[in-house]
């Protein structure tokens, strides 16, 4: 498929991976909606990178915490842009949450970004899609849907969603709308990592190496151009960790 001149709604596509996946799909030619949230300098340097490499961007402020904000967003997007062709959907909470210091509002705002917000967006962008008879819709997930981190388990399970999410909407929005997803593995570390953490989770793979964003991007470019006959995958982007 030729990818310049679609359109792409990101959302989370400010920051860290977000951030190289609206840049990276600009580069191949789609014009991007950019969703943040609270992130609003990232998402003007981020759209400055794009419009000076002479692509297109609007960005799309709103809190997938609150509902309300999360069919304003594909609204405006569509309103913007007149179609979506793809949806990537990265937006995401990540922080620690110990089984028993866990509160009911960590886990419900962990559970109203990641999963609750990624179901109601698809939906209204399904709406949109439906009437194209076409579109590719891309979930970003993570390899602790597969193997739990102790001390992050609501957030693992929320990407265990994103995971069931992709392959029932695989089903139901066939034939004309692809679903499928990634399994994130470290692909970008944080700037406290110490050189033997990056050791340590470098020697949890198999390739002996953390990934880059650029893996993420070039597997989200080949779902999206590269092949109509993938649905309902989810495929590990992650060094071999999940087998290691």
């Amino acid at each position: 498929m030729d990818l310049k001149g679609k359109i792409a709604l990101v959302t989370g596509g400010a920051r860290r991976v977000g951030g190289e996946i609206s840049k990276g799909l600009a580069k191949a030619g789609i014009k991007i909606g950019l969703h943040f949230n609270n992130s609003e300098s990232d998402a003007k340097e981020v759209a400055e990178s794009i419009r000076a490499d002479g692509g297109e961007v609007k960005l799309l402020q709103a809190d997938f915490a609150k509902f309300n904000e999360v069919e304003k967003t594909v609204q405006s997007c569509v309103e913007h842009f007149g179609r979506i062709d793809f949806f990537i959907n990265n937006a995401a909470l990540y922080y620690k949450t110990p089984l028993l210091t866990t509160t009911e509002k960590e886990w419900d705002t962990l559970f109203d970004v990641n999963l609750k917000s990624a179901y109601f967006c698809t939906k209204s962008v399904a709406e949109i899609m439906l009437r194209q008879k076409s579109g590719k819709i891309i979930n970003i997930a993570d390899v602790s849907a597969y193997s739990p981190w102790p001390d992050y388990i609501p957030y693992c399970i929320t990407k265990a969603g994103i995971i069931a999410l992709t392959k029932g909407l695989a089903k139901r929005l066939a034939p004309d709308i692809q679903v499928n997803a990634i399994a994130s593995g470290t692909v970008l570390m944080g700037d406290d990592t110490s050189a033997a953490d990056r050791s340590k989770i470098e020697a949890e793979t198999l390739l002996k190496q953390v990934g880059t964003p650029k893996d993420i991007v070039n597997t989200i470019l080949f779902l999206l151009g590269g092949s109509d006959y993938i649905t309902g995958a989810v495929i590990p982007v992650d060094g071999g960790k999940l087998i290691a």
